[in-house]
């Protein structure tokens, strides 16, 4: 038998494994601790069903016992169903009296558990324990609740995400069925990848009302941040002191999480927010150089619309123009030759090619005049598909790949496009006259632009 042989047979045992395990726990669903806290936590039957719910035991060897093959027992503890005794070989239940919840991959595939304690928990014993990482296991890799509600999230093009099981089948429960969690961690970028690819182009980012829900929400945004991706819209919801998605609803009802959703910030308001913490409302000096001190790295980190928004918050906070604000220029595309594109040249890219009116606004931006700032690649961008020509050229990849507008980046676009172009204009008739004084061309291009 060849390496890759023996690797087949091991992931088929271990499925096989983990296939007897979710019977096993299910079957025990009706054990009374299970029944009590599932009463307690008002989780009916459809909710239990639509994410199989089980039981383990509080049996030392209960699934141990329950294999009748010792080397699907064996495969169960290298899936990690099972543990040994200390200092021996004797196999025991590595779940025992825990609420179960199987975690499954995008495709459906069961790979390991969640378990929550359900009796009094002793000095100790977490509340939670996960799967340690296997052959099937990968936590970085998997969100929860993303393969039961992969139709709704698809539909809907937007998810939450909170951090617990809990929380997600709460929400499930009460009409907001596109709820995920990463596993005990900071959201990860292949899972940033997997809500992409599932259609999500909202995400709500829920802050739990409590220190350690807040800094591990505080950690998925700098987690998000790190891998921006400016398709991707992100929205903050600020949860009440001491509340989590499960235990508001639970005590106030669905409308409070809904108007949780209604008064969500978007994230470079929040951003803004976290930047000014503990600066006075009238801030000096020193108080705008820490402001633009924490603001540079998430400048540095973002793209697009966010970089956009970020730079403009950041000018009207410390008093100095948006251009002299360049900390995250160089990180905006990391090829030489599109580095310097403004934001609104991006913004205007992706609105000619997406919009139903393609031709009409290439019309429009084929005239305009520039050298710097990515315009002359948008005026050829518009000649292209003025002339009926397939589109080429990295602005053209950028807006294929970054998608259409959405409604803020388009009102930003429409508030500022006509001052900013006459800005630029100036700037570079003023530029070409100080280089040569005799140049007419660039003074009446002045005395057009001042009037």
């Amino acid at each position: 038998m060849t390496d890759h042989d023996d690797h087949d047979d091991q992931i088929e045992l271990q499925n096989k494994a983990l296939a007897v395990s979710r019977i096993y726990f299910q079957n025990h669903l009706t054990s009374q601790p299970a029944v009590t806290y599932l009463g307690k936590r008002s989780l009916g039957m459809r909710e239990t069903r639509a994410f199989e719910l089980g039981y383990a035991p509080d049996l030392a060897r209960g699934l141990v016992d329950h294999y009748s093959s010792h080397r699907v027992r064996l495969a169960a503890k290298d899936a990690g169903l099972l543990s040994t005794v200390r200092d021996t070989a004797r196999l025991i239940d590595f779940f025992r009296g825990r609420l179960m919840f199987p975690i499954r991959t995008d495709d459906g595939s069961l790979v390991g558990y969640g378990g929550r304690i359900v009796g009094d928990q002793h000095e100790g014993i977490p509340k939670y324990i996960n799967t340690r990482e296997t052959m099937l296991f990968d936590k970085g890799k998997i969100l929860y609740g993303l393969y039961q509600q992969k139709t709704q999230i698809h539909e809907r093009q937007e998810a939450i995400l909170v951090e617990g099981y809990l929380d997600v089948i709460r929400l499930y429960a009460n009409g907001f069925d596109y709820a995920v969690a990463p596993m005990g961690t900071a959201i990860t970028d292949f899972q940033i990848d997997l809500l992409i690819q599932n259609g999500v182009k909202k995400l709500w980012v829920c802050l739990d009302g409590d220190g350690a829900g807040r800094k591990a929400a505080q950690r998925n945004i700098e987690s998000i941040m790190q891998r921006y991706r400016p398709e991707l819209q992100i929205m903050i919801v600020n949860l009440p002191d001491g509340e989590d998605p499960d235990s508001l609803i639970r005590s106030s009802g669905s409308d409070s999480f809904q108007r949780c959703l209604d008064n969500a910030v978007h994230l470079p308001d929040f951003i803004h927010q976290v930047c000014i913490e503990g600066l006075p409302s009238e801030p000096f000096l020193e108080d705008k150089a820490l402001y633009l001190s924490r603001m540079t790295q998430y400048i540095e980190r973002s793209g697009g619309f966010l970089q956009y928004k970020l730079t403009d918050i950041a000018s009207l906070y410390t008093g100095l123009p948006s251009e002299s604000i360049e900390a995250g220029k160089k990180q905006r595309i990391a090829n030489a030759e599109i580095s310097n594109w403004a934001p609104l040249v991006m913004m205007a890219s992706r609105w000619m090619i997406h919009s139903e009116s393609s031709n009409r606004i290439a019309a429009k931006l084929a005239n305009i005049s520039g050298t710097s700032h990515g315009i002359p690649e948008l005026v050829d961008l518009a000649a292209q598909l003025r002339s009926g020509q397939k589109p080429d050229g990295e602005l053209y990849l950028y807006a294929v790949a970054h998608g259409p507008l959405y409604d803020e980046e388009f009102d930003a676009l429409q508030s500022n496009w006509s001052m900013w172009i006459k800005r630029v204009q100036l700037d570079e008739s003023i530029h070409a006259l100080s280089k040569m004084p005799l140049n007419e061309e660039a003074k009446q291009n002045i005395r057009m632009l001042l009037r």
